[in-house]
């Protein structure tokens, strides 16, 4: 079955409110975040409607910062968006969306026929958002022929009263001709598109997508510091290692919220945890141990900030992805380059050399699988996928941390031999488990 093609543009729904969703988070509003991650997913034409004054407060925001140059213009409805009967999306300006869940969505959308509602149905959705409107579902049967995937089943109502809800609204759907003139004629109700998908839903199958990224509506300032925080949460990278996500996150993003205040560029700190690095080398091979593994682990702990800043700033591009790859390369090798010193001195003599090539070559081999994987099956490899074997601690956070442990210790000479071992072994693991998915897709 072919479904009419989506519409490069976004319909900007911005209802009567009470202003909180003005406010800026790390320097941009949720209005700016949402078409800056919408763009990311390739949307490049957005149409805001709805109140006035909460229209012209988003033309506003959107005409400066990041978002200048985008396509925007407003209108008094929905039909005009409407091109020979394309489907469009839609968002709300008064909700706060990861940028993940928004890109998860445009990806999947394309799979599915007729309308679709962003709907969230985890357990807690209901009492986490007071102020979302309810939803209830008719059983997965009843949705259309090609669902999406995290697809749940077909809307049977939305509004505020439902007794028993399944779940709650996001206020991210994909609109059908059906469903923009059901908005058309409620325009003025601030709760227009839930009343809208619950017109279209009896006359029609409303396809919903399951959330399962952070998201937050904007009705008060307490939802704007529960806004701010998850966007800090959004910012985490999609393959934190057991160390990572246990150790160094929870620093990291304390360090990151207080940099957002502050002029400081991603890059500025990518720099930082390179020259961390090199002093970690260095102090390792004037025999000073402890403190080179020190400041490894604070490089490792430095070298989350930069991807969160990017990420909440919306300031990551590919060529930043690089850069910092290759400067995390090169540290690398300069502190096992330390610590192979280090054991040489310490009268290791040449076993210390050579376990120090292999830890090296083994640590440069598993990222480039990694990275490999990315390239050619077009998404991220993450060490979830490891199972247990990511407590072997064998990512970049781990061998950082395997180094502070060697400092602390003074076991240089074991820690280098279980990363010449360990990094040889997990990137053969990698490359077994990639040919298995090659065969199996």
């Amino acid at each position: 079955m072919e479904h009419p093609r989506l519409e490069q543009h976004c319909l900007l729904l911005a209802p009567r409110t009470s202003g909180a969703e003005r406010i800026p988070i790390f320097g941009l509003t949720p209005v700016e975040r949402t078409v800056l991650a919408f763009r990311r997913a390739g949307i490049r034409e957005f149409i805001l409607a709805g109140d006035p004054s909460a229209v012209a407060a988003a033309q506003a925001a959107l005409r400066t910062g990041p978002c200048r140059g985008v396509r925007v213009r407003a209108c008094e409805g929905a039909l005009p968006v409407l091109r020979r009967g394309e489907r469009f999306w839609i968002a709300r300006t008064d909700c706060h969306y990861d940028r993940r869940l928004i890109v998860r969505f445009v990806e999947s959308a394309s799979q599915t026929c007729g309308s679709i509602a962003a709907v969230d149905l985890r357990r807690d959705a209901v009492d986490s958002h007071p102020g979302a409107a309810k939803v209830a579902l008719w059983s997965r049967g009843a949705a259309c022929a090609a669902p999406s995937t995290g697809a749940t089943g077909a809307l049977r109502n939305a509004g505020r009263g439902l007794i028993s809800p399944d779940g709650v609204l996001t206020g991210l759907a994909v609109g059908t001709a059906a469903l923009a003139r059901a908005l058309e004629e409620l325009a003025p109700d601030p709760r227009g598109l839930e009343r809208a998908l619950a017109l279209v839903a009896e006359r029609e199958p409303v396809e919903t997508f399951g959330v399962a990224e952070p998201w937050q509506e904007l009705e008060s300032e307490a939802d704007v510091t529960i806004g701010r925080r998850k966007v800090l949460a959004g910012a985490v990278g999609f393959s934190d290692g057991v160390v990572a996500r246990h150790l160094n996150r929870p620093i990291s993003r304390r360090i990151t919220e207080h940099l957002l205040s502050r002029n400081v560029k991603p890059w500025q700190v990518s720099v930082t945890v390179f020259l961390l690095s090199l002093a970690a080398g260095a102090v390792f091979a004037i025999g000073h141990a402890a403190a080179g593994g020190c400041l490894a682990q604070l490089a490792s702990v430095l070298d989350g900030v930069d991807g969160e800043l990017a990420r909440v700033r919306y300031q990551d591009s590919p060529f930043g992805g690089v850069y910092d790859a290759l400067l995390d390369r090169v540290g690398d090798a300069v502190v096992i380059g330390g610590m192979t010193l280090y054991a040489w001195l310490a009268g290791a003599g040449h076993v210390a050399v050579a376990l120090g090539f292999a830890a090296v070559a083994g640590s440069s081999l598993s990222m480039l699988v990694k990275e490999k994987y990315g390239t050619q099956f077009q998404r991220t490899y993450t060490d979830d996928r490891e199972g247990l074997f990511r407590w072997l601690l064998l990512g970049r956070d781990g061998r950082l941390f395997l180094a502070l442990v060697a400092g602390v210790t003074g076991q240089v000479v074991p820690v280098l031999a279980y990363l010449a071992v360990g990094t040889h072994l997990h990137a053969g693991l990698r490359i077994y488990r990639i040919r298995t998915e090659a065969i199996g897709a």
